[in-house]
């Protein structure tokens, strides 16, 4: 039953990313005008498949994820080649380039050409990405739209697939409909992700019921106890708040420190989650010290012991240059089939190490880098609001979805989670440039 529902979805999908792009999908990109509901606002194809794309990404598909991803990779490629998507290159795409750039040159020593080529493939979709967000974005009614419609399929997700399900009704999320869908950490790191969508709506809109959206959210993330999501999460609200309010952030970033500290001691699950079989003894100057959070008192399910290994492995003898894209990945699933293990590393950092030594980690660190720098210049000057909300939303998912990468394998579901600050960046590229031809024309 369950490959059947994944098989009918995947149709499904590969229908409408087709129709969406044939004349007779037109009537469907008609919408109705915010400020005046007698006019008819008509959104560009590229938008509308890119808020298909956004909206359905937890749509796992089981055994079908990887003709999912191919597909979206294929159209991205065909978009490109015939001009529908154009490239934008700026010093954030540049970092990103020299990054990608090495990870290409690690293929040559890697031990594993399959999995160099397939981490090849997933890197390279979220800088399509940003060049399909960039070329999607029109105006400010796109952003618009588009953060309308993520938010709320978002809370559909987290009604039917997140911890509500998971805790209330588990025949829900157990059931052959469940397992098409992404489930905890793969749905809290994709929450993570466009969280920062229901901040950026109630600046615009200034309706409470996004900050509701928002909490909902959270509150799916805590039923499941995803402490990835949960610091993801609090380090996305930091960033919008600072980035949004300048030094006025201060007391809200207190209180986020705050609410994070109170899940972490007053939530059963979560405590428990955390400290183990020191549940309940950890009071919160522990945590506001810091010695709490050491990684000697945090659980770690393990993860250090596989992290060690692969460290030992493939970093140590070769720490500049790493051992070769893919090496690791192959490495982790030959161990995972022989001795019936985890097949994830779950740290996308301990990977970079291990595939490409500390000149991958160093570009990468550099394009987290260059994206702060550029919205942070951006964001003190007095310029158009809209380069400003797009930027505050780049930064905000990046720094909640680099947090993710820490502890969990993001880049195996780039398609899900990765993509997403990367089309806010293009979006944000996009505004300065539509500023920068307004002034002259």
């Amino acid at each position: 039953m369950s490959l059947f529902l994944n098989l009918l979805a995947l149709i499904v999908f590969v229908f409408i990313s087709i129709w969406i792009f044939t004349p007779k999908f037109d009537k469907y990109r008609l919408l109705k005008f915010p400020e005046n509901r007698d006019y008819l606002y008509r959104i560009n194809r590229n938008m509308y498949f890119l808020i298909f794309v956004v909206c359905t990404a937890p749509f796992f598909l089981g055994q079908f994820s990887l003709i999912k991803y191919g597909v979206y990779f294929l159209a991205l490629i065909y978009l490109l080649i015939l001009g529908k998507i154009r490239i934008k290159i700026d010093v954030i795409v540049g970092t990103y380039l020299l990054f990608f750039l090495w990870l290409i040159i690690s293929t040559s020593y890697s031990e594993s050409r399959y999995d160099s080529v397939m981490l090849l493939i997933k890197y390279s979709i979220p800088l399509l990405s940003l060049w399909l967000g960039y070329s999607a974005i029109g105006g400010k009614y796109d952003l618009y739209y588009f953060s309308k419609s993520v938010a709320k399929t978002s809370g559909v997700y987290a009604l039917i697939a997140g911890g509500v399900s998971a805790v209330f009704m588990p025949w829900l999320y157990f059931s052959p409909f469940g397992a098409m869908f992404l489930t905890y950490a793969g749905l809290a790191d994709y929450f993570t992700s466009i969280f920062v969508v229901f901040f950026i709506l109630y600046w615009i809109t200034r309706r409470k019921i996004y900050l509701w959206g928002a909490l909902w959210l959270l509150l799916s993330t805590i039923l499941e106890v995803v402490r990835t999501g949960l610091g993801g999460m609090a380090l996305v609200g930091t960033f919008f708040v600072f980035f949004r309010y300048k030094l006025k952030s201060i007391p809200y970033i207190i209180v986020t420190g705050i609410l994070f500290v109170s899940i972490v001691l007053y939530v059963p699950s979560v405590n428990e989650k955390f400290f183990g079989k020191n549940a309940g003894t950890v009071d919160a100057t522990d945590i506001v010290q810091g010695g709490a959070l050491s990684m000697d008192n945090i659980q770690t399910s393990g993860r250090e012991f596989l992290w060690e290994l692969v460290m030992n492995k493939f970093y140590e003898p070769n720490p500049i240059i790493g051992s070769g894209l893919g090496t690791t990945t192959h490495f982790i699933k030959d161990r995972a089939q022989k001795e019936h293990t985890i097949a994830l590393l779950h740290s996308d950092y301990v990977q970079i190490l291990c595939d490409n030594g500390i000149i991958g980690i160093v570009l990468l660190a550099l394009f987290y880098l260059c994206v702060i720098c550029k919205v942070f210049i951006y964001s003190w000057r007095g310029v158009d609001p809209w380069i400003k909300v797009s930027g505050i939303m780049a930064v905000s998912s990046m720094a909640g979805v680099a947090f993710s990468m820490g502890f969990d394998n993001v880049v195996s579901h780039s398609m899900t989670s990765l993509i997403n600050p990367f089309i806010f960046i293009g979006f944000f590229l996009k505004f300065i440039d539509l500023a920068k031809y307004d002034s002259l024309s």
